[in-house]
């Protein structure tokens, strides 16, 4: 038997595989047109959202204008509940900003507020029998910048008294000219700092809420130069304390020669103002060190 006969007749394999390579092409062609085609339906699917339009992005604690935001179409797929719609554009007109906004950024429900905070907003949350007392110090002598608003502090007063007879066994009096003797008693046992006061009297507490109302780059650009460093230099301090450390405080203010010791109590139970701006703080810090 002739053998090349029967191999001649035999399917050719070369043309096997160009019909294989071309369904495997067209069965490519048809995934690829549905899947551009849902895509296509897909994008058409929009909800409308409001977002920032506004170069530089708006500051916090900003009234927001209609010049300050515009419509955005947005595929359905990528669209959550706590974003702001469109069709409430009315309801956000002349709400203020939580914090800083980059410009083209969505806007979201938790991010304004009907209200604008209150400047030293602790002083509406004061206890009635409480008072605030003003402490000039040498923030050097008292933790240097490591008191902060929300500490407590434990305050001595020494002053200078008329000798209550010789040798009167006073551990803490120091003798001084003739009949005088000077006496070192426990002002306060334990009271908060509220706030502290820099040089021009101005409440540092606020001076961190400012910084925090800026974008980033904006953040670090004043955060890098001497006036901020001035304004958080404090030279007073706010306490709160019931009416009679008030008044224990004003008998002994008018003795003469009267000297302050502060010292600084722990933060086991306090709230300090840099634990609760966290992002400030670490600003502050990896700032300090690229100082150092």
């Amino acid at each position: 038997m002739d053998l090349s006969t029967v191999k001649s007749v035999s399917p050719n394999k070369k043309l096997f595989k160009k019909i294989l390579a071309l369904l495997f092409s067209i069965a490519v062609i048809v995934i690829s047109f549905i899947v551009l085609n849902n895509a296509n339906e897909a994008a058409k699917d929009t909800v409308e959202v409001l977002r920032i339009k506004q170069s530089g992005g708006v500051a916090a604690y900003v009234p927001l204008s209609e010049k300050m935001i515009e419509k955005y179409s947005l595929i359905r797929k990528e669209y959550t509940e706590d974003m702001i719609l469109a069709e409430d554009l009315e309801e956000v007109k002349d709400k203020f900003t939580k914090y800083y906004m980059r410009d083209k950024s969505i806007l979201y429900k938790d991010q304004l507020m009907a209200e604008k905070p209150q400047q030293n907003e602790w002083l509406y949350q004061l206890d009635d029998k409480h008072e605030v007392l003003t402490l000039p110090y040498n923030f050097l002598e008292a933790g240097g910048d490591i008191l902060m608003p929300g500490d407590r502090v434990r305050i001595r007063v020494s002053y200078e008294a008329e000798k209550t007879g010789t040798g009167s066994g006073n551990p803490n009096a120091g003798f001084l000219a003739s009949g005088t003797e000077v006496r070192t008693e426990v002002l306060f046992d334990s009271i908060e700092v509220r706030d502290m006061l820099n040089s021009r009297s101005h409440s540092i507490y606020e001076v961190y809420k400012e910084v925090l109302k800026l974008s980033e780059d904006k953040r670090q650009e004043v955060m890098k130069s001497e006036d901020f460093l001035r304004s958080i230099q404090p030279k007073s301090l706010l306490l709160e304390g019931s009416r009679e450390q008030i008044d224990k405080f004003a008998k002994y203010n008018g003795f003469e020669g009267k000297k302050y010791l502060i010292t600084i109590l722990s933060r086991k139970n306090s709230q300090v103002i840099l634990d609760q701006l966290p992002t400030l703080q670490n600003e502050v810090e990896s700032w300090l060190e690229t100082k150092d």
